[in-house]
């Protein structure tokens, strides 16, 4: 039989996570009360920062750790996308030559799933 013991949730990894939520929130809000506007940088901060407050303010990364919050920040700011296109209200301009701002949306999320990774996996050989 095997013994696991739960790893304790740090004040690091406490901030990372309601730093992003708290994003994904203000995101959320903002996109269904304005109509017409895209907030072209909430995908990619509701995806990268959770990772990237971790990695920066822990003293003992662990890869782990980085993945499970990027991987959970790429949901989020999907999930968000998803419902705020579901809602019409991800229908304003695009950065992008091609697509709508909810390609857009999940390019951004994309992107800042991909920075968080490599800043922590950096931090962890550092």
């Amino acid at each position: 039989m095997t013994t696991t013991t739960a790893t304790p949730i740090t004040n690091e990894l406490r901030s990372a996570v309601l730093t992003g939520l708290g994003l994904g929130l203000l995101w959320l809000v903002l996109g269904l009360a304005i109509d017409g506007t895209t907030y072209h940088l909430g995908p990619l901060l509701v995806a990268a920062v959770p990772a990237l407050i971790y990695a920066l303010e822990s003293s003992a990364v662990t890869i782990g750790k980085v993945f499970s919050l990027v991987g959970g920040g790429v949901v989020l700011a999907l999930a968000i996308s998803a419902s705020l296109s579901a809602a019409g209200r991800l229908a304003g301009p695009s950065l992008l030559p091609v697509g709508g701002a909810a390609l857009e949306a999940v390019v951004f999320a994309l992107l800042g799933g991909l920075a968080g990774a490599a800043v922590g996996a950096w931090k962890q050989h550092s």
